[in-house]
């Protein structure tokens, strides 16, 4: 392995390890690290004191994720029947479980009532309907739909009720012998514009006052995801998780009390610092002009986050300390989409040569397919 003369590690692997690993493993290969999942998730606690932690399954549901957030407390939201299965299969407890899809399919329910997990979400008067046919007893939080701007992700497109329904929708669940316990929104994803968790937290309170004229006595306040990496850079100003949770943690207690259960769902911020991608040069091209890259990993596989979650990522190589020109990177399928980057900066590559891409632990190895035959990457915990 050719070496930079910067440093005797990267990413806090040294150069044996690295070496090691690919050895044993091969490319490309997707790294948990086990302490940073910890120290995101103790961090987050620590932000956010007495609002309990449901981990977004959906970022990241790989088996390694499930066991080291569970040894350490952490509950889960999950959105499907076999997400359910996954979590409840490591030992994790269904009272721990939020199913947190607002339009769920029935055996999903079913599944969730045989297994004891009691609190479900729902956006509209269909859903009401499915939930009390199946599962009368069960308890349900409405999520509405709140203010997503700044959010590369707009989550209230697709889901929640106008806040102005809240109060019918309550109503029905409770004449239809549900039990509403909660408000939850989403205020998109990522989300660095604290503004939109205050706005939509300003309109729980009113929905809260009107439920409780009406008799129903709200008590679960959930503020979603949409948190950032835990240190997320923009270009005027850098906005931490930290940040978020010394303006939010305060509002939530003036506003709705102690007595009061706060929820948040946090994904990308829990595991998207502790994921790191280690892909190989298999090919090289010079089209037009270009030199073109062409990685062991690509678009329908890790990368799947650049167009399902607008992800934008960061590579480097062994060679960093060397000139630096635009190029292309690729993926290995043969479709024309499969294109990585397009003028990003790398020094010149050979066949073989290794590309680091950190920070992409959320929204990645989750939607990543088998395309054209290609396997997933290799998980493993570091």
């Amino acid at each position: 392995m050719e070496r930079n003369n910067l440093s005797t590690s990267v990413f806090g692997l040294s150069y044996d390890q690295i070496d090691s690993l690919i050895e044993q493993h091969d490319t490309p290969l997707f790294i948990i690290n086990r302490e940073k999942l910890i120290d995101n998730y103790q961090a987050f606690r620590s932000f956010f004191p007495g609002v309990e932690i449901y981990y977004a399954l959906k970022a990241n549901p790989h088996p390694y994720i499930i066991q080291v957030l569970g040894e350490i407390g952490s509950s889960f939201d999950v959105a499907s029947l076999q997400e359910i299965q996954l979590v409840l299969s490591y030992g994790i407890s269904p009272q721990r479980l939020i199913f947190a899809n607002t339009i769920k399919r029935k055996k999903g329910i079913r599944f969730a009532k045989e297994n004891g997990i009691t609190r479900m979400t729902y956006d509209n008067f269909d859903e009401i309907g499915k939930i009390a046919r199946v599962y009368p007893e069960a308890s349900v939080i409405l999520r509405i739909k709140t203010p997503s701007v700044g959010s590369r992700i707009n989550l209230s497109y697709k889901f929640g009720a106008e806040p102005q329904e809240a109060l019918d929708l309550l109503l029905q669940a409770r004449d239809a012998g549900l039990n509403p316990i909660g408000i939850s929104f989403h205020v998109g994803s990522p989300c660095t514009n604290v503004e939109n968790y205050i706005a939509s937290l300003k309109l729980v309170v009113q929905i809260f006052e009107q439920a409780a004229i009406k008799g129903i006595h709200l008590t679960i306040v959930d503020i979603g995801g949409g948190f950032p990496l835990q240190v997320y850079q923009t270009q005027n100003n850098e906005v931490s998780v930290e940040s978020m949770g010394k303006t939010l943690t305060p509002l939530l207690l003036e506003y709705f009390g102690r007595d009061c259960t706060f929820v948040a769902e946090p994904g990308r911020s829990l595991v998207g610092s502790a994921g790191l991608l280690i892909s190989k040069v298999i090919g090289r091209a010079k089209r037009s002009g270009k030199n073109w890259y062409y990685l062991d990993d690509g678009y329908y596989g890790t990368f799947s986050a650049i167009p399902f979650d607008k992800s934008i990522f960061e590579f480097y190589t062994l060679k960093d300390d060397t000139e630096k020109y635009p190029c292309i990177l690729a993926g290995p399928t043969c479709d024309s989409i499969d294109v990585i980057a397009d003028g990003v900066m790398m020094p010149e590559m050979e066949l073989d040569d290794l590309v680091f891409v950190p920070n992409i632990g959320a929204y990645s190895w989750a939607s990543a397919t088998t395309f054209n035959g290609f396997d997933k990457p290799k998980v493993i915990l570091s």
